[in-house]
């Protein structure tokens, strides 16, 4: 219920709650009886007493939410007690006391420790591997240092890891790492747990034998580093604890078998029906608890073995077996040894097993049968052919598998081999056959032989061999015919023998037809001969007739006819217990005799030696010393069987193999007339020379025409040929042939003897050369021919020109270019050709053939007709004579020159062009570009520096030109000759062209030019002359130079500039007192050697103030002097 104001009186000195609490506005304030709490605007206090966030407990003030708020700045909190510097620290039992901060001497970088980060490790995926919390801030922070010089210089490794191929095995396991690092680690170190270390290596794959188990598992630790790096950083470390286990080495199954139950040697066959002994050889099973099984492969129980103290383990004794037995055949078996159980090996190694298979051999009964067990030794069989076949039992081992072999005794000193199970002839089952054969001399006496043999079985049993009953082959002497033939005369005819025979009689009067047959028949009584053509002889053997053995019999098949002819032989006789009969044959061809040879009629004469002569034909009206006239004019004399010669010994090819050498008479015919014979006989090698005969050879046809046609003895051949001194000819057609009075005549050759030898010569003592049509091209004054200008050639005559024959040419005659003067060398004609026809002047043509004999010597030469000559269309500079010469069969004659100076001027000038001289485009203005010309105002003057008239435009006044001479003759107009300006005394008027003749025009002359531009003052005069010149000088008209010069208004290029004004020596005219024109000392002209650019200056005249803008250039040449290049440049 509500109560009132409480006076003090009233309440007690404690005030109970009786377990209730008390609350002020709910939560305002509030009092926890039962837990001894107060609580301001909370009605849940957690502690004794609570304000809002802030709780008091004992000791403690603490927020229940964020930090503890003590103020916005140090001023808002008050501590008091202590002294300046001084710091509150706690004992650890919550005791504070008041201590100066020098006090402290584990507040710094070594008294820090690092703690847990952020991340909850200090290490993963850090370079640092090394850090714990409780590593020291300035380690911390020298590792830092340590590693960043590492990074710095490329040597920093970390987090090094490994892993291995084979983690588990048995002692001798081989373990291969592969490791991995971060940075650039070159050296590794590993522990491998067992005591080994592999140190510093640079293999990332470092490889370790484990060679025991002792103290398995492993732990294996790698450490990677760069040897070039220092300090934290340069290495990185990793262990793997218990990576490595390690067995016992693991068991090898092995064994082997003896014959014996202790020593001798392993043993892999035997006999069926032995007691075999096997020793257990197995490895690492020393220590172990084992279990083995011996499995025997015949089918008999298996033997386990509990312990290796047992027979059949490894330290017991051998364990021995009876294999089961079999009849007459060999087995193998195969016994198997299995480790069923091995206490301390590697999880998985057993069981493992070894194996072996062995041979078991038997006895065996070897039997055979024959085909037959008698009979005659045949030719036809080399012997009596016996089949054996095998009947042994057909369980006998196979050669392949028991090495087991049938070994074939024949008796006759023959053997024979057969692997078993091979399905070789003489196998099991199976045939071979062998045939008996009587020696030589038992079949040539009849004597006949027993053979007696075996069949064995050869194996490896210890009582092998097995030999079967023996057999008994009983064999007869042959009856065997044997006849050999030959011709009597035997042919050497190539691919004839001993068979070929000839139906006919040879020239030495032999029977080419007639047989020989010889007998080597043996053991018989009586034979038959029958000959092939109807006739036969029957023989008795009495060891003397002809036809019994070593008696021979002759058969003679002339005038049977060509074709093949066999001999049957029948041979008859009982040598031993059988009655035979036996035949032979050979066949004799009888060939027809060959037909003769070819016969001269059938060979062709020829020449060998070459024609002499270019392209000779025969002219007309020649000397015919033949006797059938073969040859007409014009005929080709440089073909097989017509020729020209002019000397020497002439020879004929050889006719060779001509039939007939046995008889008739060989002539050379020449000119119908009997020049040398020769006769032949039977005789051989009828050879040599008489007269113009030649017989090279005479012989067999078998040795001249073919061994392959002709066998020795039927024919005779021979080689013949006419030679002859050229000298024995007569001048003119000869004719020749060889004759033989039986068998014909060659066909005839013909032998043109020309007696002209020499090569034609031309006279040109009254030759003349004039000018028939042509224009002309003048250079100062002088004429030159224009291109296709002609000249007529007259009173040329040839001499040594034409005999018997005549060249086949159209270039009989030829004018051509001679000697170059005025140093050219340009050819003012091409080479001109000209025909027989064109050359006639008299008649010494027939039907167009020259005449034989025409102009044959110098005193009947030929005149020939007047000739055209015409001049070269090229482009030309050419001043030369002319040459001729002509052709015939002996060759070409001298050139013979005509003294005729000729001049062809077609080509561009160059060096001095009067017409043209250059000057250069870019000298003053551009008004003008063109060039300096030469001009004729001044042509009848005579002194250096001639008066004129100052309004005269002189570059267009009187000037040279190409077409006409302006009249040098008389004047001292020097000369352009051939490009090159000269003083020039030559008399043109002997040439062709005629020109002016200046041989009397001595003295200084001159060349004068003019050349225009505007804006000009100075300017190069470009001169070369290896002479040098007399003088030069220039002039202005129009200017006031001409009043100003004192040499009528000329200037001298001689002499230097004054310096300034109008240059001229008349000062009283505006002159500058000199009448020097040369700009500086060094462009002064001097009279020796000139070669460059020398500049001329008008002062302060201009070019642009001269009449026509033009100025005068005028040079002096004394005799001698030239000038090779001239033109106007800009003032260098």
């Amino acid at each position: 219920m509500a109560i009132g104001r409480i006076s003090g009186a009233m309440l007690k000195a404690n005030l109970e709650r009786n377990g209730t609490d008390l609350a002020v506005e709910t939560d305002l304030l509030y009092i926890d009886v039962a837990n001894d709490r107060i609580g301001i605007n909370t009605n849940a206090p957690t502690t004794s007493l609570q304000a809002d966030n802030v709780t008091i407990n004992a000791s403690q003030i603490r927020s229940t939410s964020g930090p503890l708020d003590l103020g916005s700045s140090p001023s808002d909190i008050t501590i008091g007690g202590g002294a300046a510097d001084n710091i509150l620290m706690t004992d650890g039992s919550g005791n504070l006391t008041w201590s100066p901060l020098s006090s402290l001497s584990g507040l710094n970088g070594m008294g820090i420790e690092l703690t847990t980060p952020t991340d909850t490790s200090l290490t993963q995926y850090g370079a640092i591997g090394s850090w714990t919390t409780t590593t020291k801030v300035t380690d911390s922070i020298d590792d830092l240092n340590e590693a960043l010089q590492n990074v710095i210089t490329n040597t920093a490794v970390s987090n090094v890891d490994f892993t291995g191929d084979t983690l588990t095995g048995g002692a001798g396991l081989n373990v291969t790492l592969t490791i991995t690092a971060d940075g650039n680690p070159n050296r590794y170190t590993i522990n491998w747990g067992d005591g080994n270390y592999t140190t510093s290596t640079t293999d990332s794959t470092p490889s370790h034998t484990y060679n025991s188990n002792v103290g398995s598992p492993f732990d294996v630790e790698v450490i990677a580093f760069n040897n070039a790096g220092a300090g934290t950083g340069a290495s990185s470390a990793k262990t793997r604890t218990s990576y490595i286990t390690i067995y016992t080495a693991t068991p090898v199954v092995s064994f082997a078998a003896y014959a014996n139950s202790s020593g001798g040697s392993p043993i892999t066959q035997w006999d069926d029906g032995d007691t075999v002994y096997f020793e257990n050889t197995t490895t690492n099973t020393s220590g172990a608890t084992i279990q083995y099984t011996w499995e025997w492969g015949d089918g008999s129980s298996d033997d386990v073995i509990s312990a290796d103290t047992d027979a059949g383990g490894v330290g017991g004794g051998r364990i021995a077996h009876t294999f089961t037995a079999s009849t007459e055949e060999e087995v193998t078996r195969q016994v198997t040894l299995t480790l069923d159980s091995h206490s301390t090996a590697t999880p998985g190694t057993t069981p493992t097993d070894d194996d072996a298979s062995y041979k078991i051999y038997d006895t065996h009964t070897p039997t055979v049968g024959l085909s037959t067990t008698t009979g005659i030794n045949e030719t036809a069989t080399s012997g009596l052919p016996v089949t054996f076949t095998n009947t042994t039992e057909s369980t006998i081992g196979s050669y392949a598998t028991y090495g087991i072999r049938y070994l074939y005794t024949f008796g006759d000193g023959d053997t024979q081999y057969v692997n078993t199970g091979s399905g070789a002839s003489g196998d099991t089952g199976g045939t071979i056959s062998h045939t008996y054969s009587l020696s030589a001399t038992d079949q040539a006496n009849g004597t006949p032989q027993d053979y007696t043999g075996t069949l064995q079985v050869l194996s490896d049993h210890t009582s092998s061999p097995f030999v079967s009953s023996t057999f008994t082959v009983h064999v007869e002497p042959d009856v065997r015919a044997s006849i050999t033939g030959t011709a009597v005369t035997v042919s050497d005819r190539s691919g004839d023998n001993q068979f070929d025979i000839y139906d006919g009689t040879d020239y030495n009067g032999i029977n080419r037809a007639r047989v020989s047959v010889s007998n080597a028949t043996q053991n018989a009584d009586d034979y038959v001969y029958a000959w092939g053509d109807g006739d036969s002889d029957t023989v008795t053997e009495d060891g003397t007739s002809d036809g019994t053995v070593g008696n021979d019999i002759n058969h003679n098949y002339l005038g049977e006819g060509a074709g093949n002819y066999t001999v049957s032989f029948t041979a008859n006789g009982t040598p031993d217990l059988t009655a035979q009969t036996d035949s032979d044959n050979l066949t004799f061809q009888l060939n027809a005799v060959p037909a003769a040879p070819n016969g001269l009629s059938s060979s062709s004469l020829n020449f060998v030696d070459s024609a002499q002569g270019t392209s000779p034909y025969l002219c007309a009206g020649f000397t015919d010393n033949s006797a059938t006239s073969p040859l007409s004019a014009g005929a080709n004399v440089n073909t097989s069987t017509a020729r020209r010669f002019t000397s020497g010994t002439i020879d004929t090819n050889t006719v060779q193999n001509v039939y007939d050498g046995l008889s008739g008479t060989l002539t050379a015919d020449i000119n119908g007339a009997d020049r040398g014979s020769r006769t032949f006989t039977t005789a051989l090698n009828e050879t040599g020379t008489t007269t113009s005969l030649v017989v090279s050879q005479q012989a067999d046809a078998h040795d001249t025409i073919s061994s392959a046609t002709y066998p020795t003895g039927f024919y005779q051949t021979f080689d013949a040929k006419i030679t002859q001194a050229l000298t024995d000819y007569s001048v003119g057609v000869n004719d020749q042939r060889l004759t033989h009075d039986a068998t014909g005549n060659t066909n005839y050759v013909s032998v043109v003897r020309d007696d002209l030898t020499a090569t034609p010569v031309c006279d040109i003592s009254s030759a003349t050369i004039t000018e028939a049509s042509g224009t002309y091209n003048y250079i100062s004054g002088v004429p030159y021919y224009n291109a296709g200008a002609t000249l007529t050639l007259s009173g040329v005559e040839i001499y040594n020109w034409i005999g018997q024959t005549y060249r086949n040419t159209t270039t009989v005659f030829q004018v051509r270019s001679g000697t170059n003067v005025d140093s050219t060398t340009d050819s003012a004609l091409s080479n001109q050709a000209y025909t027989y026809a064109q050359l006639e002047d008299s008649s010494y043509l027939t039907g167009g053939v020259p005449n034989a004999n025409t102009g044959k010597d110098s005193s009947t030469p030929y005149a020939i007709a007047d000739q055209t000559i015409t001049l070269t269309s090229s482009n030309v500079t050419a001043s030369e004579k002319i040459r001729v010469r002509a052709f015939n069969v002996n060759g070409t004659g001298s050139d013979a020159e005509i003294d005729q100076v000729v001049k062809v001027l077609t080509d561009a000038p160059s060096g001095v062009k009067e017409l043209a001289i250059a000057v250069d485009d870019s000298l003053g203005n551009g008004t003008y570009t063109d060039d300096g010309i030469r001009i004729t105002d001044f042509l009848s003057d005579t002194t250096d520096t001639p008066s004129y008239t100052g309004t005269t435009n002189f570059y267009t006044n009187a000037v040279y030109t190409n077409a006409s001479d302006p009249g040098v003759a008389g004047t001292k107009e020097a000369s352009v000759l051939y490009n090159v300006l000269k003083h020039d005394t030559t008399d043109h008027s002997g040439v062709l062209p005629a020109g002016p003749n200046r041989s009397a025009d001595t003295g200084t002359q001159y060349f004068t030019f003019a050349f225009r531009r505007q804006v000009v003052a100075n300017f190069d005069i470009n001169i070369t002359s290896s002479t040098g010149i007399e003088g030069m000088w220039i002039a202005a008209p129009g200017t006031g130079i001409d009043n100003a010069s004192g040499l009528n208004g000329w200037l001298e290029t001689t002499t230097q500039y004054a310096g300034a004004g109008v240059p001229g020596s008349d000062t009283g005219n505006g002159g500058n007192g000199s009448n020097g024109c040369a700009l500086t000392g060094a462009d002064v002209v001097g009279t020796g050697s000139l070669s460059g650019s020398y500049t001329m200056t008008l002062g302060s005249e201009n070019m642009s103030n001269a009449t026509g803008n033009v100025v005068l250039v005028r040079i002096a040449l004394a005799s001698g002097d030239s000038v090779t290049a001239l033109s106007i440049g800009e003032a260098s």
